[in-house]
């Protein structure tokens, strides 16, 4: 979908149009929800984040603009803040638990690419991991990804090359 008619959708979904709202959940969801279980390594858990996140997202909308942010980076935001606030309030970390994590063979990661991504990403530290997460499993560009992280391009640029350069040394 083009930005315009992204846009489009939007404006729609901020009158109370609920086919639009619907076909937003539709486009951005499927990315939300890998990056959430990635993120948390939890299904119920990422389940329960996806809701709220979209709960806030709708309660939001009518205040939303688009100038600055595209609407899939600022429920990635929205997602990411609801992580964070969840493991403030455990103040714990969520482990990894391989029965509840196995994705059906239908999903958009098959098995040994997940194994892969995970072996990746478990020696970066978790600021090179949101990276990562944010442009190749939420597949966020890189000025959307500086927005979310409240940081400048060439920043965003150079910080997810290193962690690449270094991911791809752990797994040497």
């Amino acid at each position: 979908m083009n930005s315009a008619d992204e846009r489009l959708l939007v404006v729609k979904a901020q009158g109370g149009d609920r086919e639009a709202i619907g076909q937003l959940w539709d486009l951005l969801t499927p990315k939300l929800y890998g990056y959430l279980l990635n993120t948390l390594r939890h299904r119920p858990l990422a389940e329960d984040i996806l809701q709220s996140t979209w709960l806030k997202a709708i309660e939001a909308l009518p205040k939303f603009q688009q100038k600055h942010i595209r609407v899939g980076s600022w429920l990635f935001a929205i997602a990411r803040n609801e992580c964070r606030q969840h493991w403030r309030k455990s103040n714990r970390e969520v482990g990894l638990n391989a029965s509840l994590n196995e994705l059906p063979s239908n999903t958009y990661i098959d098995s040994e690419n997940q194994i892969l991504v995970e072996q990746m990403l478990a020696p970066l530290s978790e600021d090179d991991r949101e990276l990562i997460r944010l442009r190749y499993i939420a597949d966020l560009p890189l000025n959307e990804i500086a927005k979310i992280l409240n940081l400048n391009f060439v920043a965003v640029r150079v910080r997810l090359h290193r962690a690449l350069t270094r991911a791809k040394s752990s797994l040497n």
